[in-house]
Protein backbone atom coordinates (compact mmCIF):
# COMPACT_ATOMS: atom_id res chain seq x y z
CA UNK A 1 0.00 0.00 0.00
CA UNK A 2 1.58 3.31 -0.84
CA UNK A 3 1.59 6.90 0.82
CA UNK A 4 3.26 9.56 0.29
CA UNK A 5 4.64 12.17 2.18
CA UNK A 6 5.58 16.05 0.95
CA UNK A 7 8.83 15.91 3.00
CA UNK A 8 12.10 15.38 1.71
CA UNK A 9 12.97 11.87 1.95
CA UNK A 10 16.27 13.05 3.81
CA UNK A 11 14.50 15.07 6.40
CA UNK A 12 14.86 13.11 10.26
CA UNK A 13 10.55 13.62 10.39
CA UNK A 14 10.17 11.85 6.71
CA UNK A 15 12.92 8.92 8.33
CA UNK A 16 10.22 8.75 11.49
CA UNK A 17 7.06 9.03 9.72
CA UNK A 18 8.38 5.82 7.89
CA UNK A 19 9.58 4.33 11.01
CA UNK A 20 5.71 4.86 12.57
CA UNK A 21 4.46 3.42 8.98
CA UNK A 22 5.83 0.22 9.08
CA UNK A 23 4.70 -0.25 13.03
CA UNK A 24 1.49 0.74 12.32
CA UNK A 25 1.04 -1.32 8.87
CA UNK A 26 2.81 -4.67 10.87
CA UNK A 27 -0.10 -3.88 13.41
CA UNK A 28 -2.38 -4.67 10.99
CA UNK A 29 -0.81 -7.19 8.37
CA UNK A 30 -0.21 -4.50 6.14
CA UNK A 31 2.66 -3.91 3.62
CA UNK A 32 3.36 -0.33 3.46
CA UNK A 33 5.42 2.03 1.71
CA UNK A 34 5.96 5.92 2.26
CA UNK A 35 7.20 7.63 -0.70
CA UNK A 36 8.21 11.06 -0.93
CA UNK A 37 6.20 13.71 -3.34
CA UNK A 38 6.29 17.17 -4.54
CA UNK A 39 3.30 18.87 -2.07
CA UNK A 40 1.07 19.51 -5.29
CA UNK A 41 2.00 15.87 -6.72
CA UNK A 42 1.43 14.44 -2.98
CA UNK A 43 -1.95 16.25 -2.49
CA UNK A 44 -3.48 14.78 -5.76
CA UNK A 45 -2.76 11.37 -5.70
CA UNK A 46 -4.47 11.81 -2.19
CA UNK A 47 -7.27 13.21 -3.44
CA UNK A 48 -7.37 11.17 -6.18
CA UNK A 49 -7.29 7.83 -4.22
CA UNK A 50 -3.69 7.07 -5.97
CA UNK A 51 -2.51 6.53 -2.50
CA UNK A 52 -3.78 5.10 0.73
CA UNK A 53 -2.97 8.32 2.45
CA UNK A 54 -0.80 11.40 3.02
CA UNK A 55 1.56 11.83 6.31
CA UNK A 56 2.71 13.82 8.44
CA UNK A 57 0.28 16.99 8.09
CA UNK A 58 -1.34 19.17 10.43
CA UNK A 59 -5.11 19.78 10.86
CA UNK A 60 -5.19 23.09 8.17
CA UNK A 61 -4.47 20.07 5.65
CA UNK A 62 -7.97 19.33 6.03
CA UNK A 63 -8.41 22.84 3.80
CA UNK A 64 -6.74 21.83 1.05
CA UNK A 65 -8.19 18.19 0.97
CA UNK A 66 -11.42 18.68 1.82
CA UNK A 67 -12.19 14.90 0.47
CA UNK A 68 -9.35 13.17 2.90
CA UNK A 69 -10.25 12.02 6.22
CA UNK A 70 -7.94 12.64 9.14
CA UNK A 71 -7.13 10.01 11.49
CA UNK A 72 -7.93 11.57 15.13
CA UNK A 73 -5.23 10.95 16.68
CA UNK A 74 -1.85 12.64 16.23
CA UNK A 75 0.93 10.54 15.29
CA UNK A 76 3.25 13.03 17.31
CA UNK A 77 3.73 16.64 17.66
CA UNK A 78 6.07 19.28 14.96
CA UNK A 79 7.72 21.86 17.26
CA UNK A 80 8.38 24.89 14.60
CA UNK A 81 11.50 27.66 15.02
CA UNK A 82 11.93 30.80 13.67
CA UNK A 83 15.57 31.84 12.33
CA UNK A 84 17.00 35.17 11.84
CA UNK A 85 20.27 36.45 11.69
CA UNK A 86 19.05 39.70 13.68
CA UNK A 87 19.73 39.06 17.42
CA UNK A 88 16.94 42.10 18.59
CA UNK A 89 14.28 40.10 16.70
CA UNK A 90 12.17 39.00 19.53
CA UNK A 91 9.69 36.41 18.61
CA UNK A 92 7.07 35.15 21.06
CA UNK A 93 4.23 34.39 17.87
CA UNK A 94 3.43 34.80 14.65
CA UNK A 95 2.25 38.34 14.59
CA UNK A 96 5.55 39.37 15.90
CA UNK A 97 6.54 38.69 12.18
CA UNK A 98 4.08 40.18 11.02
CA UNK A 99 5.92 43.34 9.35
CA UNK A 100 9.05 41.19 8.28
CA UNK A 101 10.34 39.29 5.50
CA UNK A 102 9.70 35.52 6.23
CA UNK A 103 10.43 32.62 4.11
CA UNK A 104 8.95 29.61 4.64
CA UNK A 105 8.96 26.21 2.65
CA UNK A 106 6.44 25.86 0.03
CA UNK A 107 3.19 23.93 0.71
CA UNK A 108 3.65 24.25 4.84
CA UNK A 109 -0.66 24.60 5.25
CA UNK A 110 -0.15 26.19 8.70
CA UNK A 111 2.47 29.06 8.10
CA UNK A 112 0.45 29.67 4.54
CA UNK A 113 -2.43 30.26 6.14
CA UNK A 114 -1.43 33.23 8.38
CA UNK A 115 -2.38 35.74 5.70
CA UNK A 116 -1.82 38.54 7.95
CA UNK A 117 1.95 38.67 7.11
CA UNK A 118 3.02 40.86 4.15
CA UNK A 119 5.64 39.60 3.17
CA UNK A 120 5.50 35.81 3.43
CA UNK A 121 7.55 33.69 0.93
CA UNK A 122 7.41 30.56 -0.19
CA UNK A 123 10.89 28.49 -1.14
CA UNK A 124 11.54 25.18 -2.06
CA UNK A 125 13.22 23.69 0.26
CA UNK A 126 14.38 24.18 4.71
CA UNK A 127 17.95 24.51 3.19
CA UNK A 128 16.69 27.36 0.70
CA UNK A 129 14.92 28.91 3.80
CA UNK A 130 17.84 28.96 5.83
CA UNK A 131 20.30 30.43 3.63
CA UNK A 132 17.89 33.31 2.36
CA UNK A 133 18.11 34.43 6.04
CA UNK A 134 22.03 33.59 6.55
CA UNK A 135 22.49 35.57 3.15
CA UNK A 136 20.51 38.09 4.53
CA UNK A 137 17.63 38.42 1.64
CA UNK A 138 15.40 38.13 4.13
CA UNK A 139 14.40 38.81 8.14
CA UNK A 140 13.51 35.17 9.58
CA UNK A 141 13.04 31.47 8.45
CA UNK A 142 10.16 29.60 9.81
CA UNK A 143 10.88 25.52 9.60
CA UNK A 144 10.93 22.51 11.82
CA UNK A 145 13.43 22.91 14.35
CA UNK A 146 14.54 19.58 13.80
CA UNK A 147 15.92 19.93 10.82
CA UNK A 148 16.90 23.93 11.56
CA UNK A 149 19.51 22.35 14.57
CA UNK A 150 21.04 20.33 11.73
CA UNK A 151 21.28 22.63 8.81
CA UNK A 152 22.90 25.23 11.63
CA UNK A 153 25.29 22.72 12.69
CA UNK A 154 26.28 21.67 8.59
CA UNK A 155 26.82 25.23 7.94
CA UNK A 156 30.01 25.72 10.33
CA UNK A 157 28.87 29.34 11.07
CA UNK A 158 29.15 30.51 14.70
CA UNK A 159 26.65 30.31 16.92
CA UNK A 160 26.52 34.11 17.44
CA UNK A 161 26.00 35.21 13.85
CA UNK A 162 22.54 33.57 13.91
CA UNK A 163 18.74 33.19 16.14
CA UNK A 164 16.93 30.52 16.72
CA UNK A 165 14.26 31.00 19.03
CA UNK A 166 10.85 28.54 19.95
CA UNK A 167 7.48 29.40 17.75
CA UNK A 168 4.77 26.79 18.21
CA UNK A 169 4.22 22.78 18.65
CA UNK A 170 1.40 21.49 16.24
CA UNK A 171 0.14 17.97 16.24
CA UNK A 172 0.90 15.72 12.92
CA UNK A 173 -1.96 13.48 11.62
CA UNK A 174 -2.11 10.81 9.28
CA UNK A 175 -5.06 11.22 6.35
CA UNK A 176 -6.42 8.49 4.54
CA UNK A 177 -7.68 8.83 0.74
CA UNK A 178 -11.56 8.28 0.73
CA UNK A 179 -11.16 4.95 -1.08
CA UNK A 180 -9.38 3.82 2.27
CA UNK A 181 -11.70 5.43 4.67
CA UNK A 182 -12.46 1.91 5.99
CA UNK A 183 -8.89 1.69 7.56
CA UNK A 184 -9.51 4.72 9.97
CA UNK A 185 -11.03 2.93 13.11
CA UNK A 186 -8.32 0.23 12.54
CA UNK A 187 -5.82 2.66 11.81
CA UNK A 188 -6.39 5.20 15.12
CA UNK A 189 -6.41 2.47 17.65
CA UNK A 190 -3.39 1.36 16.74
CA UNK A 191 -1.92 5.16 16.90
CA UNK A 192 -3.04 4.95 20.28
CA UNK A 193 -1.46 1.95 21.16
CA UNK A 194 1.49 2.46 19.55
CA UNK A 195 1.64 6.29 21.41
CA UNK A 196 1.05 4.20 24.80
CA UNK A 197 3.37 1.58 24.37
CA UNK A 198 6.31 4.77 23.43
CA UNK A 199 5.13 6.53 26.62
CA UNK A 200 5.78 3.29 28.81
CA UNK A 201 9.16 2.86 26.44
CA UNK A 202 10.95 6.19 27.82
Amino acid sequence: MRFTSSLSDASEVFADSKALLDKLCQKNGLICKLTAYPPGRALRMLQESESVGEMPRFEEFQQMAPTAIRVPTPLGQLSFSVLSHDKNLTVKSMSDLSKHKVFYVRGNAVIAAHKEMEHLIPVASEADCAFMVLRKHGDACIMTKSLALKIMENSKLAPDSYLLQDLFFKPIYLYLSPRYKFLLEQFDQSIRQLRAEEKIAQ
